[in-house]
């Protein structure tokens, strides 16, 4: 008797189950955790797309910085070209030494273009020593 109780019981209970939703997963819990869910994607994807843009920024900036020193580096030469003697050798090597050190500038801001977004503040350090290198070239 005691066990027909029992099994009476739990088949009114399997059968009442699907009737409350509470298989479902309608809580208000897992409705507030599916709504922190989305949340916390739209933060992590306003978060990378800033950090994009910041990236983005720099690289622009950082193009017209190589663009001036171009400019400059075209005077060099100009200048290594018209002068004589001692004056020529002089200039000829400091416009070869600035060409590797412009080169190794528009080659790091290329990187950074391509650089992952948590990867490209290690390389705009880099960045801003090659273009520190090449001022001093130039001028």
């Amino acid at each position: 008797m005691y066990h027909t109780k029992l099994l009476t019981l739990g088949l009114a209970f399997a059968l009442l189950l699907p009737l409350c939703g509470c298989d479902k997963g309608n809580t208000p819990a897992d409705s507030k955790v599916a709504d922190a869910k989305k949340k916390v994607g739209e933060a992590a994807d306003a978060t990378a797309d800033a950090a994009k843009a910041k990236r983005d920024e720099y690289v622009a900036a950082m193009s017209k910085r190589l663009d001036e020193m171009n400019a400059k580096y075209e005077d060099l030469k100009t200048r290594a070209a018209s002068a004589t003697g001692d004056a020529k050798k002089d200039l000829e090597k400091k416009r070869d030494q600035a060409k590797a050190k412009l080169d190794a500038a528009a080659k790091k801001i290329e990187e950074m273009k391509t650089a992952s977004l948590d990867r490209w503040e290690k390389i705009k350090d880099a960045t801003g020593n090659a273009f520190d290198d090449l001022k001093k070239a130039i001028e």
